[in-house]
């Protein structure tokens, strides 16, 4: 295998089987993107659950296997996505269980993922496909923060230890609490972060994960007319600045215009206006001047 590094994301996401003949209508009317697309075992895509004023309760990924869909969310999220579902729940035939705690998650970072599975080149982003890793069976994803590929590997709690063993006989295993550290500095939004009903998906650069073509789900309205008449007040930008941050309004002129959401010594992630989401923005937070350096939702 080639040298990679992974980190175990285990107990930072959360995993939701959805089982039942309407499984995949019924997420399909609750969440953004088309569900019904899914057909086939392999098939994956993402999209964001909505409240029915259009503001994002977390951005789903969903797994489309033989006899039921995956769903990954943040672990922070996975009891509130479940209770949203049951509540839309009526005569559906759709059953849920949890399987946080039966199913492991590890992401592999690596220029060069096709030395470690090979076929991973010929899976679209969000597919996967059933393999062996150290005598397991397991579930590889196509996956993407961002503009960085990986993949995800999902397996049998029972196996997790002996693949990571397996894992860190070529490859790097950093710390779980490291994430924040890899997901800031791509722009990668997160659950209680960027990803809350303070914000709409067009906000927080979603729009790759809706689609407005399909039939109505709960929100469908705000959004599709936030996208029509261009009335997204605010974008995600990645910021950068000197040091450590105190504070988290960012101004201009004295005036608030945004919020930093997340952030690390030197750089981070928050809201801003629209007139002041651009790289020539003088902003400061506390008594730091803040340099946007990407738009993360143009």
């Amino acid at each position: 295998m080639e040298s990679f590094s992974f980190i175990d994301l285990t107990s930072i996401y959360g995993r939701l089987k959805l089982c039942g003949e309407d499984k995949v209508d019924l997420l399909d009317r609750l969440s953004t993107n088309d569900i019904s697309t899914l057909k086939e075992s392999g098939q994956g895509m993402s999209t964001v659950l909505t409240t029915n004023k259009g503001r994002i309760i977390d951005l789903l990924k969903v797994y489309f296997f033989k006899d039921h869909l995956m769903l990954v969310s943040d672990i922070a999220s996975i009891s509130k996505v479940s209770d949203w579902i049951e509540f839309y729940t009526i005569m559906e035939d759709v059953t849920q269980i949890d399987v946080s705690d039966k199913k492991f998650q590890i992401r592999i970072f690596s220029d060069e993922l096709q030395g470690i599975f090979p076929g991973i080149d010929n899976c679209k982003i969000d597919n996967f496909f059933i393999s062996n890793l150290a005598e397991a069976k397991v579930t590889i994803i196509s996956n993407k923060m961002n503009q960085k590929t990986c993949l995800d590997v999902i397996g049998d709690m029972s196996d997790k230890e002996r693949i990571i063993e397996f894992l860190k006989n070529s490859g790097t295993q950093l710390e779980s609490n490291q994430f924040e550290n890899i997901r800031i500095p791509l722009g990668f939004p997160k659950f209680g972060m960027e990803l809350t009903e303070e914000f709409n998906p067009l906000e927080a650069g979603l729009i790759d994960h809706i689609s407005f073509n399909k039939g109505c789900y709960i929100g469908q309205e705000v959004v599709a007319r936030l996208n029509t008449y261009d009335k997204v007040q605010r974008k995600l930008v990645k910021l950068s600045w000197d040091g450590l941050l105190e504070g988290n309004e960012i101004f201009s002129g004295g005036k608030v215009v945004g919020v930093i959401t997340s952030n690390l010594e030197g750089v981070g992630l928050g809201f801003v206006r629209n007139n002041f989401a651009n790289l020539e923005s003088e902003l400061t937070c506390g008594e730091k001047s803040l340099h946007v350096t990407e738009v993360l939702s143009d």
